[in-house]
C-alpha cells in the first residue's frame, strides 16, 4: 500500500509541477505590457453568442484596443487583423463581428482586416500570414502583437514561432468561473499537440 501511495505522489507531482509552471508563464504573460512599436495586431478569434462578440473575445478585443492605442498614442497606425471564421450555428463570421466591435470602439475601418476562414489556432496564423502578404507586408519581418486569452498565450507563441513569425504575444483575461476549465484543457491540449516539441520561447 506504502508503495502505492508513492506512485500516486509521483505520478500526481509528475502532472503539477509541468501544470503549474504553464499556469505561472502565461498567467504571467498576460499581465505583462507588449513592446511597443507593433505594426500588425492580429486578434484571434473565438466562440460567438447569438452572433455577437461573447464576453471572452470581448476581452481579447479590449486587450488588443489598449495594444492598439498605445501605437496610435506613439504616431502609429498598426494594421489590426481579427481572425475568425464561422462556427455552427453562426450567421456571421467571427472577423465580422470582431470588426463591427473595433469599429462601434472608434477604430478606422481602412485599419481593420478580416481573415475569416480560419477554424483553429494555427489557421489564424496561417491564414494571416496570407492576408500580409496579400498587402505587400513580410510576416517574418513585421513586428507583430496577437492578442488572445491568457490560458491560450504558449501555444499560441510556440505556433507564432514554428511558422516563423516576429510575434509577441498578449494575453487577456480570463472570467474567473472559466479560469480552471480554460487552463486544464489548454494544458491536456499542449501535452497532445506537435507544438509541444518546439522550445518554449523566451517572455516578452
Amino acid at each position: 500500500m506504502r508503495m502505492w501511495g508513492a506512485v500516486a505522489v509521483l505520478a500526481g507531482a509528475a502532472v503539477l509541477v509541468p501544470l503549474t509552471g504553464f499556469a505561472g508563464y502565461t498567467v504571467g504573460r498576460a499581465r505583462s505590457a507588449p513592446r511597443p512599436g507593433a505594426e500588425v495586431v492580429v486578434v484571434l478569434g473565438c466562440k460567438l453568442r447569438h452572433n455577437r462578440v461573447a464576453p471572452m473575445l470581448n476581452r481579447r478585443l479590449d486587450r488588443a484596443l489598449e495594444v492598439v492605442r498605445v501605437e496610435l498614442g506613439r504616431g502609429g497606425a498598426p494594421l489590426i487583423v481579427v481572425s475568425g471564421g464561422q462556427g455552427s450555428g453562426e450567421s456571421v463570421t467571427e472577423a465580422e463581428a470582431m470588426a463591427d466591435y473595433l469599429v462601434a470602439q472608434g477604430i478606422s475601418p481602412e485599419l481593420v482586416v478580416r481573415e475569416d476562414r480560419s477554424r483553429n489556432t494555427e489557421e489564424n496564423l496561417r491564414f494571416t500570414v496570407r492576408e500580409l502578404r496579400r498587402r505587400g507586408i513580410d510576416p517574418e519581418a513585421a513586428r507583430i502583437t496577437v492578442v488572445t486569452s491568457d490560458f491560450h498565450v504558449l501555444r499560441t507563441a510556440l505556433l507564432a514561432r514554428r511558422l516563423g513569425l516576429r510575434a509577441q504575444v498578449a494575453g487577456a483575461r480570463t472570467a474567473r468561473l472559466l479560469l480552471r476549465k480554460s487552463f486544464l484543457r489548454e494544458f491536456a491540449a499542449i501535452l497532445v499537440s506537435p507544438v509541444s516539441r518546439a522550445r518554449v520561447p523566451a517572455a516578452g
